[in-house]
């Protein structure tokens, strides 16, 4: 693939934030022609992280994010995992134990609590218009719609290929992002699927990035790359990307428990997810509430522990498990990323384990 510097001016403005410089040079921006500087923004909480404005059809003051690498991207959805659960933890040292869900409710709403507080602050601090933001609107529209029963898991705006609430803040509404890849500087791509499968965009193209921000690829531009990797084949009898979403129903309560096994990439390693998400009936509405959540990874049963296969042959012994008073309880594990290793999983060795009062699941992976 041709190694080509994306921008000599995104590059100056990058290397500023790197050097952890609180502001770009005004006389910079003043004579910087190209618009992706003139309307850059930096994050007080993560200094080399800064977010700008493309023709993406989004209408925000910026819509997508740059950063240094790779690795200061998945360091930033670390980072804020760890403080989400900070901020939740502050929160739960100040409530009675064993209180009732409406007595929890009453109190985080007069707190002004909130498990996704620190996402929003992120995103407000960049004015960005996220991923993460644009689902939350419209799963609130699609479960206003929905009935007791029946839920389509293909219509639900939740339901995306990334999973990681903390990733969808770092991406832009139509999941797209900059990112100095290393050799051939900062890139811009849009992600398609948990497969890998991309859009890259190199040069400064802005007219590039436009198209196919919006849905057009111009093949014919050597700007535009089309990316399309394979994946490893399973072997030792196990398997691997796996994923599976359902929803559960006990009178005015319902989950939603998500599954996942994803394959690693180049820019992104391979995890195993299990979420489950809580919802509650309230006059006549389905919407999402805090609720005793529990869930977990783990063997047969969930005290017992699991076991995953890196690259389908190294075991990897696992027992994650949470309960939480919240909308959404997730646990992971990732390999290390640009590994490249790969989860393989075995019949009867690793389940997914979720539960509401009493709805309880604990579904093996492998039969996903």
């Amino acid at each position: 693939m041709k190694k080509i510097i994306l921008s000599l001016s995104i590059l100056v403005g990058l290397m500023a934030v790197s050097c952890e410089r609180a502001d770009l040079p005004q006389e910079q921006n003043a004579n910087n022609d190209n618009s992706l500087m003139r309307r850059q923004r930096q994050s007080s909480m993560f200094n080399y992280i800064q977010s700008t404005r493309i023709d993406n059809g989004v209408n925000c003051e910026n819509n997508i994010l740059i950063f240094p690498s790779w690795d200061d991207y998945w360091k930033t959805v670390v980072r804020l995992d760890e403080m989400v659960e900070s901020d939740c933890k502050v929160f739960d040292s100040t409530v009675p134990n064993n209180i009732s869900e409406e007595r929890y409710n009453t109190l985080a709403d007069a707190a002004g609590f909130d498990e996704d507080n620190v996402l929003r602050r992120f995103e407000e601090d960049l004015a960005f218009c996220s991923l993460r933001s644009k689902i939350e609107s419209l799963e609130r529209v699609w479960l206003s719609r929905q009935g007791d029963r029946g839920w389509d898991a293909n219509a639900d705006p939740d339901n995306h290929f990334i999973q990681d609430q903390a990733e969808r803040a770092l991406l832009s509404s139509n999941g797209e992002v900059i990112v100095n890849d290393g050799t051939r500087g900062y890139v811009y791509y849009k992600f398609l699927n948990d497969k890998g499968n991309r859009i890259e965009v190199i040069n400064n193209d802005l007219k590039a990035i436009s198209q196919v921000s919006q849905g057009k690829i111009p093949t014919e531009n050597p700007n535009v790359i089309v990316v399309t990797p394979g994946t490893t084949r399973a072997s030792y009898g196990c398997r691997t990307m796996l994923y599976e979403g359902s929803y559960e129903f006990s009178g005015l309560y319902a989950i939603k428990r998500s599954s996942r096994v994803e394959h690693p990439h180049w820019f992104s390693p391979s995890k195993i997810i299990s979420k489950t998400r809580g919802y509650k009936k309230i006059n006549g509405v389905w919407r999402p509430r805090r609720l005793l959540i529990t869930v977990g990874i783990n063997g047969q049963s969930s005290n017992t522990s699991g076991t995953a296969y890196v690259n389908c042959n190294q075991e990897r012994t696992l027992h994650l498990f949470k309960e939480k008073r919240r909308r959404l309880v997730s646990v992971k594990t990732t390999n290390p990323l640009f590994s490249l290793q790969y989860f393989g999983i075995r019949d009867n060795k690793l389940y997914s384990y979720h539960r509401l009062y009493n709805i309880t699941v604990n579904k093996d992976f492998y039969d996903m």
